[in-house]
């Protein structure tokens, strides 16, 4: 019997390696030996909270080593094919599945169905338990979303593919960033830079990033992705220098990738201009008291809530990452094998002394 080598997450803020045999597979399903893993903002969350021992990892990357018959015609792939997967399993026959919005699928929701599969939030209890790129394979389900991956890309930088793809999708997608427009963008991390680099492909005019004074080395990134000024948010007079920038014209969209609480949504309301647009990927899982919703009705702004991605957005980053237009190794700041995942996830909260923009679990 052969056996899959992954590091679970056992409890708060704890991982350990442990081996799980390797499934016995139907016509309808396969397995994915993995290439790289990216770490998630998401990730960090479960690994700092209480949840069921589970295998993490949902921004996967990998090589198809088996496939079942039905699998392989469903799919369109066969063994050997390189592969991004997404990380949602929907049903496919609901009204979000039908009109392609299947990452709204309650089938693959875990905030509104607690039963919910999903690769890197499913625990260990269902199994085969290998639902989580942190781990040499992973089981591919019949309900899997996966995109072909040319063989020439690098697995690290097509981790990135998820991140990307939000930010095309949140800007270009539900912002609908017409040529000219000016865009600010709060929060320079993996989303931000994403949401930056669909800008700058859309045709923005003006593309502005802030982030805090200990993220300079990340708006140095947005400006290599194209961004035309980066910003200190935490500074005094951050509304006054976009004021300035826009010669007085304020934002035709500001995205808040950053905390998506009172102070970055009041900045954005503030930052915006008459019939503009405020997009809120981030989100503070609270209630907001202290917004002056009055401005939305007295400017006729747009607030849009989002998340996650569609399959064209995803095709697109893939699609980016193989031009080769963007030095997208300077977002990939750290990779680490299985038995260090949990440093990956600490880095990307922010706890280790070298700063970290987006690391990556690669079996070794």
């Amino acid at each position: 019997m052969r056996f899959a080598k992954a590091s679970v997450m056992t409890g708060p803020r704890t991982m350990e390696v442990r081996e799980f045999p390797l499934p016995e597979l139907g016509v309808d399903d396969g397995l994915l030996k993995v290439e790289a893993a990216g770490v998630c903002g998401s990730d960090v969350k479960s690994f700092l909270g209480d949840l069921s021992p589970r295998i993490l990892g949902h921004e996967n990357v990998g090589t198809v080593e088996a496939i079942g018959r039905s699998a392989r015609q469903r799919w369109g792939l066969r063994e050997g094919d390189r592969v991004v997967l997404e990380e949602y399993l929907p049903c496919g026959h609901c009204d979000f599945c039908r009109s392609s919005e299947f990452r709204l699928c309650l089938d693959s929701d875990p905030s509104t169905n607690p039963a919910a599969l999903r690769y890197g939030r499913t625990p260990l209890t269902v199994a085969p338990s290998l639902w989580g790129g942190f781990s040499d394979h992973l089981y591919l389900h019949p309900r899997t979303v996966a995109h072909r991956l040319p063989g020439d890309v690098s697995a690290v930088e097509a981790s990135l593919a998820l991140p990307i793809s939000n930010g095309y999708e949140w800007v270009y997608r539900e912002g609908r960033v017409r040529p000219g427009d000016v865009v600010v963008i709060f929060g320079p991390g993996q989303q931000g830079l994403g949401a930056t680099i669909a800008a700058k492909a859309a045709g923005a005019g003006l593309v502005i990033v802030a982030g805090l004074a200990r993220d300079k080395e990340r708006l140095d990134v947005a400006r290599a992705f194209g961004a035309d000024h980066t910003l200190f948010a935490d500074e005094e007079g951050v509304l006054a220098k976009i004021e300035e920038l826009t010669h007085g014209e304020l934002a035709d969209i500001v995205v808040d990738t950053a905390a998506g609480d009172e102070s970055t949504i009041s900045l954005a309301l503030d930052a915006v201009r008459k019939r503009g647009k405020v997009i809120v990927a981030a989100a503070s899982m609270k209630p907001l008291r202290e917004l002056d919703f009055f401005k939305i009705n007295r400017r006729y702004l747009s607030v849009l809530g989002v998340r996650g991605h569609s399959y064209q957005a995803v095709e697109w980053a893939i699609g980016l990452i193989a031009s080769g237009r963007h030095p997208l190794h300077l977002m990939c700041s750290l990779t680490v094998g299985i038995d260090q995942a949990d440093q990956a996830i600490l880095g990307t909260a922010g706890e280790l002394p070298t700063p970290v923009i987006h690391a990556s679990v690669v079996p070794a």
